[in-house]
């Protein structure tokens, strides 16, 4: 099965699977259902390992279309509560004016108001709570319900007292071949095939037991078998090994499973553990990690991106990372790994001399130090004497402390080719410009009081350009002679830059380029973008934001373009004479744009078009959206449809148009949609959540 059918497994996946705690589940949900819960609260406790944030994702996914709006949020052992407040905030609404003041004050008010279900995963220690409660309210006055889980059940104890505890055991024998077996059979092609089949019952139930009743143990022991040959010789080396070494069950199964990787996976597995517990990682920045260490490479005849996305895949299937957010082509692009294992990877991490963290930084040997991820970063000396080998440094700086500053000896790193920064800093120090070998320079979560050297803009041998929407000084504020132009020859992605700094004439120097994300776009860039050639025969995504009036656009020559996002104030149609489209897209965003007549009578003619997702558009008057006709759409296979506020028009389907489709996504669960796509309908958000 390639990638692109393993994705589209995804897309009409069931739930997550869940076996053992059915009568527990519905004692929560009756519990927090009930009007006279005392303090509104459950907290679920037990063992690392043993299930808490699947059984809290199964009961806040099922409930939370009973509250006006609701929040998931990570916490874990070393929270960055701000941050965690931000999220929130975000989740139940909160407009953005009162984000940027008055934060916890405008929060509190309005869960308070609101009638919320909140779910706060994986709380350590007491403190932490004490840190939320003054925002998050305990007994609102709207009926609100929190859900907590913690591994501690003194903590569970402390935030919610005795009434609130619900507590997860080991599953005992039969629940756990029950697990295995559910596991094992969701993951084969042939559904009706049955498996384990008989000559292997007997091995895969010693093979359970060996788990300890333990899900996640149990899922990542499935997650090997299944790379396994199916015969007894295969499987009986597993038992062998779970038989005969002295570590406890779970470290067995982690440990064998990491060696039965495939020696192109083990770095790839082991680089989830530079960043934070219970981070929830974006992929398309992880590969851009990855690219810059040369760890996953183009082998012409995918690109980057895919060979990734593969990579990711196998890593998923055996159950060593959750995917927490898929695309609409089923990708994934959001994703998490379970506290263990991101314990596992810092141990092996260190045991090989792979990467360093802050604990740890003094006890490594530093002249053989490849990479490094601290918290701040007075933490290093940013000594090239000391760190000669030195290739990737990630610094996630904590929110609420002073703004952290970067050091003029950065520049000294010679061979750093990864440098990813978030949080708050001062500025980045111009001697960026002698780091002559970064490959990756990702600042697209950070935040600086000074605005970024113009050299960064200069970099030659830079790939990878991760932006977050800060400002460059300008040519005056500097003293060197750097000018206003962009110069990155080699640079191939480019993602959320300011039409202000990329101006059209650099758009041209950019022959490299694979993805460009701009935002600010002015008729210049769309005049050189629409060019008689190419601004590079490479690219294959591109993001446009314009914010004045559309005029003309043509991607009519740019063959490798298959992915396009348009955000468009305004366009007054899809037709030739306004935008010609690539003749390769597969897919296609169109975001608040303003329509006055059916884009659908351009847009049913792309001859490769497989996904279409309209997002938060307007309507001038009212139109149809015409998806009939023969010859219509004819490899289009997702379709999505989101809006606020504004009701979708009428969609007129038939049974020859749309040939390929089997997703339809729109959250208006009201609204006036043809049988068709009503039984391929989903109503929740397109990511789909595994574990």
């Amino acid at each position: 099965m390639d990638v692109w059918d393993r994705r589209k497994k995804f897309l009409v996946a069931p739930e997550s699977i869940f076996v053992g705690r059915k009568d527990t589940l519905q004692e929560v949900k009756e519990k927090l259902r009930s009007s006279d819960l005392d303090c509104k609260m459950i907290c679920i406790v037990g063992d690392a390992g043993v299930g808490k944030t699947t059984a809290g994702k199964n009961i806040y996914k099922e409930m939370k279309n009973e509250f006006t709006s609701s929040a998931l949020v990570y916490v874990s052992n070393e929270p960055r509560v701000p941050e965690l407040l931000l999220e929130i905030a975000k989740l139940v609404g909160l407009e953005k004016e009162k984000m940027e003041e008055n934060l916890e004050a405008n929060l509190c008010s309005l869960l308070n108001e609101k009638r919320c279900l909140i779910f706060l995963d994986d709380i350590w220690k007491n403190e932490t709570w004490d840190e939320l409660k003054n925002v998050i309210p305990i007994n609102s006055r709207n009926c609100s319900r929190i859900i907590i889980t913690s591994r501690y059940t003194h903590v569970g104890r402390y935030i919610g007292g005795e009434s609130s505890l619900i507590e997860l055991k080991l599953l005992d024998q039969e629940k756990s071949w029950e697990l295995f077996s559910e596991s094992m059979n969701s993951s084969l092609e042939n559904m009706s095939e049955r498996f384990p089949p008989i000559e292997l019952e007997d091995i895969a139930k010693k093979i359970v037991k060996r788990c300890g009743g333990l899900p996640l143990a149990i899922v990542v022991a499935v997650g090997l078998l299944r790379q396994r040959r199916r015969n007894k010789h295969a499987w009986n080396e597993v038992l062998d090994i779970l038989s005969t070494s002295s570590e406890n069950n779970c470290s067995k199964i982690l440990s064998l499973s990491y060696k039965d990787l495939p020696h192109d996976l083990r770095p790839l597995f082991l680089y989830f553990g530079l960043f934070p517990e219970d981070e929830e990682i974006v992929v398309f920045d992880l590969a851009k990690a990855w690219l810059a260490e040369k760890l996953i490479r183009d082998d012409g005849n995918r690109n980057p991106d895919e060979i990734a996305a593969a990579k990711l895949e196998m890593l998923s299937d055996r159950n060593l990372i959750q995917v927490s957010k898929r695309d609409l082509d089923g990708r994934v692009i959001r994703c998490r790994i379970h506290d263990l294992l991101h314990v596992f990877c810092i141990e092996m991490a260190e045991e090989n001399n792979f990467f360093c963290t802050s604990h740890n930084i003094h006890s490594n040997s530093f002249s053989m130090l490849r990479r490094l991820t601290i918290d701040n970063t007075s933490q290093y000396s940013f000594s090239n004497s000391k760190t000669p080998k030195l290739r990737t440094l990630l610094c996630f700086s904590k929110s609420g402390e002073e703004r952290s500053l970067i050091p003029n000896e950065i520049g000294n790193l010679s061979s750093l080719t990864c440098l990813k920064l978030r949080g708050k800093f001062q500025k980045i120090p111009s001697t960026i410009r002698n780091l002559k070998k970064l490959v990756t320079l990702d600042i697209g979560k950070a935040s600086f009081y000074c605005d970024l050297p113009r050299t960064i803009l200069r970099m030659k041998h830079l790939k990878h350009l991760l932006i977050g929407g800060g400002l460059f000084e300008s040519n005056k504020c500097t003293k060197l002679n750097v000018g206003n132009e962009v110069c990155l020859p080699n640079i191939e992605t480019l993602s959320n830059v300011s039409g202000t700094i990329l101006k059209a004439r650099s758009l041209q120097e950019l022959s490299n380029l694979r993805e460009l994300g701009l935002y600010g776009t002015n008729d210049e860039h769309l005049n050189v973008i629409s060019g008689k050639t190419p601004i590079s025969e490479k690219l294959h995504k591109l993001r446009l934001s314009v914010s004045q009036k559309f005029k003309r656009l043509n991607l009519s020559h740019y063959d490798h373009l298959t992915k396009l996002t348009l955000i468009v104030n305004f366009i007054p149609s899809l037709t030739p004479d306004i935008i010609e489209f690539p003749p390769n897209l597969i897919y296609l965003s169109l975001a608040r744009m303003v329509f006055i007549e059916d884009p659908m009578k351009v847009l049913k003619e792309l001859p490769r078009l497989e996904i279409l997702s309209l997002l938060y558009n307007e309507y001038r008057k009212p139109i149809t959206f015409d998806f009939s006709g023969e010859n219509s759409f004819p490899e289009l296979q997702v379709l999505s449809i989101i809006s606020d506020y504004v009701e979708i028009p009428e969609l007129i389907v038939d049974q020859i148009g749309m040939p390929k489709l089997y997703k339809f996504e729109c959250f208006q669960k009201d609204c006036n949609v043809p049988q068709r796509l009503r039984e391929i309908m989903l109503v929740e958000s397109s990511s789909i959540e595994e574990w």
